[in-house]
């Protein structure tokens, strides 16, 4: 921490000058009430009022989640047009996230916030995720598709998910929920909110235990969260969270079935007597955020933040034998650190004619820490996360010393943006522009009989982002939105061609949205994404490590539709019908080189959801989910047939449901709910890496909820 408080130095200097700058201007300027403004808040992804979003962008409620009932986050994100999942484990814990044109696997390009902090592992150096908060404790999930790049950054090509934590209540409220269900699951939360004076706090604890897609694995998870908010004034608000998340899964690798063996027997990896019980993955991910809000003037408002993530995750597997028939185990220890400092400001009331403007700006900072151990075990000895191994040499079948290397990469990025809201009218245009520069490194300290064991290799990259949005309000609840901005993903680090050039894009859309039919309410989008150097997984080494290139240039254009109609709005009464649809196509195809015409791998054709249901006044509520995910390609050669590394991966309709009563048992507020996925109990292939991975098959649960 000492180190990087070091490198933050002229950062947070200067951040500080510009805080007190504004501080004391404003102190002089009292005469003015307090007004605060639409706020542009580090916590946020969008304004409470989703019209004003001058993008596509979709918001997932605490009422939605607990409607839905979903039983990971990547079901509850399959309700949200352009957005598509890929599950890796049977709780989505390796998240699978991607919007639009995003390659899904591992998140790696798009942005994850949680309470505006980025939780990837290293967005500069390893931008794979390997948390993500449980929904029980979030209030709201926030999708922002192809707008908003210029205040966020990096990863803002394609789309942005926040993931927002339950504030404080103003009267104290506790939330108890147990349920549990076939497959050995078992859910559990815990939640107390209050506020006191000026104070309120959050205390929540989330836990989970499943069965997993093969027959050797197991999953736990918990989850600690507490935040404390003080309201210190009518102008300075004052908060601070905390995050610790554990997870431990036993039997879990990333080498999967070959296809006989799948044909043989899709869930059974204990039958092939390779010791794969004893594989496992551990998880421990600690995040701490301080922020400050302050309304200086009645045009003025400053929000600030400090965060601080880090990422341990171990993860280690048998040689190909059992542990007690002459197997070892060898690892792959990844810790990763990130500190940031940021600091925004919104300037409104500036008028030039019949134009106002609001100028927003912010600058950021951020340093990055990866430790890739590769340890190997004596003969027979079992690794976890308690016994790491050692590490030393093991040469591969051409003598090549595969294991027991060590490489540290660090990342450094400045990054600052400025924006102006112009509004006459009807009209809102948002020209703006961010900056970001950043240095990436690689030392290696540990390869032994290796030419560049004690090599140290590091690059600066510099983009400019420019972008433009347009917002029109003028129809009768009605808003069109168009927009047109340059992103971009860093390279990956971790790559045997350190360093590639970082992925840009140029991205446009056009859409419309609103309820002017009454009980319909609609959004849908067109886009066109232009992207250079796009990053691709190449190859999976031997233990299951994706590994990177810069393939060729790729056109990505496609549409999203979003829909929700309610009978309650044209025949008022006890019962309301409901059918809610998410509908995605997306066009994504090489367009330079030998891969001219190619599709990019993990994106299907066409995604979404069709949910019909209905609800009752008196506390019921029924609903079924059919969930489509089409076929897509595992490889950038697009080979139709599947082999244990690559080919095309079927498409799959998945069928969903929940049911749930509300009441009141001797004065509590009580749920009973019973939810089930994947009902028809449907054998599919997930994802072909180093293998064939089925999805997760029929689960069901049960479960009460109380609040008192």
């Amino acid at each position: 921490m000492a180190a990087t408080m070091r490198m933050a130095g002229p950062y947070a200097l200067g951040a500080c000058l510009l805080t007190a700058g504004f501080g004391a201007w404003a102190e002089g300027d009292r005469e003015a009430p307090v007004q605060v403004l639409q706020p542009l808040e580090v916590r946020a992804l969008l304004v409470d009022d989703i019209a004003e979003t001058p993008g596509a962008a979709t918001v997932l409620q605490d009422d939605d989640i607990e409607a839905y009932r979903p039983q990971t986050l990547h079901d509850a994100l399959g309700l949200v047009a352009g957005v598509r999942t890929i599950d890796d484990d049977a709780l989505g814990r390796r998240a699978g996230i991607g919007v639009r044109g995003a390659p899904p696997r591992r998140s790696r390009k798009t942005l994850l916030l949680e309470d505006g902090t980025p939780i990837a592992a290293s967005n500069y150096l390893d931008s794979g995720a390997h948390y993500t908060p449980p929904v029980q404790r979030l209030e709201r999930i926030e999708v922002l598709k192809g707008a908003g790049q210029i205040v966020h950054g990096p990863l803002n090509n394609h789309g942005i998910i926040n993931f927002r934590n339950k504030q404080p209540t103003p009267v104290p409220e506790t939330t108890v929920e147990l349920a549990g269900g076939n497959r050995n699951t078992f859910q559990r939360h815990l939640m107390h909110r209050r506020t006191d004076g000026d104070v309120g706090t959050v205390v929540a604890y989330t836990g989970k235990n499943t069965d997993g897609v093969f027959d050797v694995e197991e999953h736990q998870y918990d989850d600690f969260f507490g935040s404390v908010l003080w309201d210190v004034n009518d102008r300075h608000d004052l908060g601070v969270s905390a995050t610790y998340f554990r997870e431990r899964s036993d039997g879990y690798d990333e080498n999967n079935l070959t296809p006989t063996q799948f044909d043989g027997n899709p869930r059974g990896k204990r039958r092939l007597n390779e010791g794969r019980e004893d594989n496992n993955i551990s998880v421990n991910y600690w995040k701490l955020d301080l922020s400050h809000e302050f309304q200086a003037t009645e045009r003025l408002r400053l929000s600030s933040k400090a965060f601080y993530t880090n990422l341990d995750r171990p993860r280690f597997q048998t040689s190909g034998e059992p542990l007690d028939d002459g197997g070892f185990m060898r690892g792959r220890d990844r810790r990763y650190e990130t500190f940031g400092l940021e600091t925004r400001a919104a300037f409104a009331g500036v008028q030039t004619g019949a134009v106002s403007h609001t100028f927003e700006g912010g600058l950021r900072f951020e340093r990055h820490d990866f430790d890739d151990r590769r340890p190997v075990g004596r003969e027979g000895e079992k690794l976890d996360a308690g016994n790491r191994g050692r590490l030393r040499a093991v040469e591969d079948e051409d003598g090549y010393p595969e294991d027991g290397r060590r490489i540290t990469y660090k990342a450094e990025a400045y990054s600052a943006f400025l924006q102006d809201r112009m509004r006459a009218g009807d009209w809102t245009i948002t020209p703006g522009l961010r900056a970001e520069t950043y240095r990436q490194e690689a030392h290696t300290r540990f390869r032994p009989g290796h030419e560049d064991e004690g090599v140290r290799e590091s690059e600066w990259n510099t983009l400019y982002l420019p972008g433009v949005s347009v917002l029109y309000q003028g129809f009768d609840a009605t808003e069109v939105y168009a927009g047109v901005h340059r992103g971009y993903a860093p390279a990956p680090a971790r790559s045997e061609e350190f360093p590639l050039e970082p992925e840009t894009g140029i991205n446009a859309q056009i859409g419309v949205r609103g309820d002017a039919l009454g009980g319909v309410r609609y959004d849908a989008a067109a886009f066109y994404n232009r992207i250079e150097n796009t990053l691709i997984r190449a190859e999976v080494d031997a233990f299951g490590d994706a590994l990177f290139v810069n393939s060729a240039d790729s056109d990505i254009m496609g549409v999203d539709v979003e829909a929700r109609v309610d009978s309650a709005a044209y025949r008022p009464g006890p019962y309301n019908l409901f059918a809610e649809l998410a509908w995605n196509y997306t066009e994504a195809t090489f367009r330079t080189g030998p891969l001219d015409g190619n599709r990019v791998p993990e994106i299907p054709r066409h995604a979404g959801s069709l949910t019909l249901g209905v609800d009752h006044l008196s506390g019921w509520e029924l609903s079924a989910t059919a969930s489509h995910f089409g076929a897509f390609y595992s490889d950038i050669e697009n080979t139709r047939a599947i082999d244990a590394d690559s080919g095309r991966v079927p498409s799959r309709t998945l069928l969903s449901a929940r049911a749930s009563y509300r009441t009141a048992l001797q004065g509590v507020d009580t749920t009973l709910w019973v939810q089930g996925r994947n009902l028809t109990d449907r054998l599919y292939i997930s994802d072909v890496q180093d293998g064939l991975r089925p999805g997760a098959g029929r689960t069901v649960m049960a479960g009460l909820t109380a609040r008192f």
